[in-house]
């Protein structure tokens, strides 16, 4: 993931939605209520052990932070689901710490924005 991406580019999102903000509101609002739910379907898959799970779980975190303009969130979403299928669970793991992380700070920029 570049590093250089914001945590948030509510402009991103509000492009993708024709600048439609009450939208980007409610999606802002159901992406906080899920995030949580998400991140741990993420966790489960990672410890199952089961490459599909993982990418799945990642894959439906990407595109619900992306539409709600979380990039960090969404692009290492990405990396995740599409290194899933390498088995490297070391690396994988660090990638879901990392996510983690991505997600709190997502998280406290969406409560505020």
């Amino acid at each position: 993931m570049d590093a250089s991406l914001p945590v948030l580019s509510r402009d991103e999102a509000l492009g993708r939605l024709e600048g439609d903000v009450e939208l980007w509101n409610e999606i802002r609002d159901i992406w906080l209520e899920d995030v949580a739910n998400l991140m741990e379907g993420v966790s489960r898959a990672l410890e199952s052990g089961v490459p599909d799970a993982l990418r799945r779980a990642a894959h439906a975190l990407k595109g619900a932070s992306a539409n709600v303009g979380a990039t960090r969130v969404a692009a290492l979403a990405k990396t995740i689901e599409l290194d899933a299928t390498s088995a490297d669970w070391d690396a994988l793991r660090e990638g879901v710490d990392r996510l983690r992380r991505e997600v709190e700070d997502a998280r406290r920029q969406l409560e505020t924005a």
